[in-house]
């Protein structure tokens, strides 16, 4: 099996419908649909809100048994500074992932800070949040100033097997460096686009960039999860196919999720994701 997992930065996004899902499919229903053509996803709403025991087991009972999830911490523990109320809200949402984590489903957990967080100022506050999650469960780390480009950084984040997430951004640029046995790779964006049926942009360099880092810094570590928001390239899924081809990996097949109850195969006609449209 590839080393490499791809997907998108989340599933539940109703423009999808029509180029990736099926006309009037219901979002109870986007999960397990998501799942037949990827192996993995990145959870973005558990920044915005930590998830109730009950919907993690529902996530983890719609995929199959090798799927994988990637989780960002509730921003209420990486954004905010009230540490105490930062420490219950991480206490709750470790507790919660336990379905995850029991069927071997859990990628990664991902501190997701904002530029606003910078060294040397917030090292011991980095410190602490990377001591607070338990060794045993995997750790990224995304930083968004190039005020923690240092030793001492690097340092902290391999002294707890943490990955530093290899984040294309507008903000910034990390650098490449491997700090875990394990690499994570972010293709953010810009906030610009605001439709996410089509792809609308071309990836530039980016991607060509980020298989080379993984073949050559990257070129001795094990497993890589790399995923795409919509706001990249305009369309998620078909940014994850992309980036398929770039790395030589056999795409994705879009289409899977296209598929209706009893339907074998898609109209001629049907082409999901179809672009660029670069208007």
């Amino acid at each position: 099996m590839s080393r490499y997992w791809l997907g998108c930065s989340g599933w539940a996004y109703d423009d999808w419908v029509g180029p990736f899902y099926p006309p009037g499919t219901p979002p109870g229903d986007f999960l397990s649909l998501y799942a037949q053509v990827f192996r993995t996803v990145e959870v973005d709403s558990t920044f915005y809100r930590a998830p109730s025991p009950f919907l993690v087991r529902r996530w983890a009972d719609r995929t199959p048994p090798e799927f994988r999830f990637a989780l960002k911490v509730p921003r209420e523990v990486t954004h905010e500074r009230d540490s105490a109320r930062g420490s219950e809200v991480l206490e709750g949402f470790l507790a919660s992932l336990r379905p995850l984590v029991d069927r071997g489903k859990l990628a990664a957990l991902v501190l997701q800070f904002p530029p606003s967080f910078r060294a040397p100022r917030d090292e011991t506050r980095l410190a602490g949040l990377l001591q607070g999650v338990p060794r045993s469960l995997p750790l990224a780390v995304e930083l968004r100033d190039s005020s923690w480009w240092t030793a001492d950084t690097r340092r902290l984040l391999e002294d707890r097997s943490a990955a530093l997430v290899w984040s294309v951004v507008p903000e910034t640029r990390p650098p490449p460096w491997v700090t875990s046995d394990f690499l994570y790779a972010r293709f953010v964006g810009d906030r610009q686009l605001t439709k996410f049926d089509r792809i609308q942009r071309d990836p530039g360099p980016e991607f060509t960039d980020m298989r080379r880092r993984f073949e050559e810094e990257g070129r001795d570590s094990g497993l890589v999860f790399a995923y795409a928001n919509n706001h990249f390239l305009g369309f998620g899924p078909g940014t994850v196919r992309a980036f398929a081809e770039t790395l030589g990996l056999a795409p994705p097949d879009l289409a899977r999720a296209a598929l209706a109850p009893g339907q074998r195969q898609l109209p001629s006609d049907h082409h999901p994701g179809a672009g660029p449209d670069v208007r």
